[in-house]
């Protein structure tokens, strides 16, 4: 759904080109290069505006929804306000934070979700002799998001011959129970592909909620561990801006969320996940909410939501998470 959503966008971009270029051609007699030329240029520069307000006006909202009654006084004393990082930033450092996201978001909408080449689906590593190898990962996107968006992680992972797994989940706007079974799925092939005890899985935004469900449904024995960037564990005050079911589960103290972290396998669970998120999260608000209570939560300063997925920092801990347990074990049947 995503990607022909992102792919109608297309159109729109493409006719207001046409549009720009008829009226600077025709109306102004502006050559037909020059014209071209400010055309695409026009229309570029206004999508960067775009962005670039966007995430502008997140990066407030993240910062000042904190003072709201209704999110301040949730009694969940963890969740400290101490420390965050917001004041520390110079304002360079919050120019250039705002600049690396509209960047990030756009090429993110613009390109990888709408065109990436076969963003779905296993790859396996090139070097299937290692005696040690690192457990395999499942990637799980975020809320309006495909599996494109783990294009910058799987090249990494790919160099480091770590073999992967990307799905999407569908439908894009529905329950986030509805995608317990595509994890299970996708769990289940991605062992068979490669031979492995259990996997690891690396969960964008809305996607580490969705694997903590799917947890409590199918049990976590054959996870060996998750690492989740910027996901909205206990909600976002931004989910009134968007549509869908899974948005609204997302809201800051919801219902599912509540119940969700009550559930004793959740718990559980929690204590193999390793939550890395950003003070200055532009999406998850306020973006405290990314930690969790019984896991383990570590800051990375500086970026927004998407760009803290390939964020140099996150990449080295998600590398340095990878080589911890890496192990010996016996290559799929269909691999020997």
């Amino acid at each position: 759904m995503i990607r022909h959503l992102n792919r109608l966008y297309w159109l729109g971009y493409i006719s207001v080109m046409f549009g720009l270029y008829w009226v600077l051609r025709h109306w102004f007699g502006v050559r037909a290069d020059n014209s071209a030329v400010a055309a695409i240029g026009l229309v570029a520069g206004v999508l960067f505006a775009a962005h670039v307000g966007f995430n502008v006006s997140g990066f407030a909202l993240s910062y000042s929804v904190r003072q709201i009654p209704q999110v301040r006084d949730k009694g969940l004393p963890f969740h400290s306000t101490e420390g965050e990082g917001f004041h520390r930033l110079s304002i360079p450092r919050w120019i250039k934070a705002v600049l690396i996201e509209s960047f990030s978001s756009l090429k993110l909408i613009t390109l990888l979700q709408p065109w990436a080449p076969n963003p779905d689906g296993i790859r396996l590593a090139g070097k299937t002799w290692r005696k040690k190898k690192p457990l395999p990962v499942l990637l799980v996107h975020g809320y309006l998001c495909n599996s494109a968006v783990w294009a910058g992680t799987r090249a990494l992972l790919d160099r480091a011959d770590v073999s992967t797994h990307a799905i999407t989940l569908e439908p894009a706007i529905g329950s986030i129970r509805s995608y317990s079974e595509a994890i299970h799925e996708a769990i289940d092939e991605l062992l068979v592909a490669t031979g492995a005890p259990q996997v690891k899985i690396i969960a964008h935004s809305m996607g580490g909620v969705a694997v903590r469900f799917h947890a409590t449904e199918y049990g976590h024995h054959r996870i060996a561990g998750m690492i989740t960037v910027g996901s909205p564990h206990y909600g976002t005050a931004l989910s009134t801006l968007g549509i869908g079911k899974n948005v609204k589960q997302m809201a800051w103290g919801s219902y599912f969320l509540k119940t969700l972290r009550e559930h004793p396998t959740d718990r559980e669970f929690q204590t193999k996940i390793w939550s890395l998120w950003s003070p200055q999260d532009n999406i998850v608000c306020p973006p405290v909410s990314s930690k969790l209570e019984h896991g383990k939560n570590t800051a990375v300063p500086g970026c927004g939501h998407v760009a803290l997925l390939n964020d140099s920092t996150t990449e080295d801990l998600i590398l340095n998470w990878l080589a911890e347990d890496a192990q010996a074990y016996p290559l799929a049947a269909n691999r020997a």
